[in-house]
């Protein structure tokens, strides 16, 4: 998921990898938390600060929530002349998946009766 991501970016080289992990795992809680999604996976993805090697062991292949977390990462790095717009275009697919089932019915109520 890391590499689909780091693709989607307008970054060259490995300058911007420890701040790409975090931007994901940032946009991956904000979307569990405000929007209470459910992620039909998990993200798992580490860096080792002496070697730079990145591990990638995220289960999350979800195209939808990848490209909210492209969008979300494009417009935490550096400074977008286009941020107005990844705002408003990560703010849909969100309220999109919020009102979704397929976002929502991972989860299991009980209720007693």
């Amino acid at each position: 998921m890391f590499q689909e991501v780091k693709d989607a970016l307008p970054v060259s080289g490995d300058g911007y990898d420890a701040q790409i992990i975090r931007e994901i795992k940032a946009c991956a809680l904000d979307l569990t938390t405000s929007a209470e999604i459910v992620l039909p996976g998990t993200v798992a993805i580490s860096r080792n600060e002496t070697t730079g090697v990145i591990t990638d062991t995220s289960t999350l292949t979800d195209e939808l929530i990848i490209t909210a977390i492209s969008i979300w990462c494009n417009m935490r790095i550096g400074n977008p002349p286009n941020y107005d717009n990844l705002l408003k275009a990560y703010e849909s697919l969100k309220g999109q998946m919020r009102i979704s089932n397929h976002y929502t019915h991972f989860r299991t109520e009980v209720t007693e009766g």
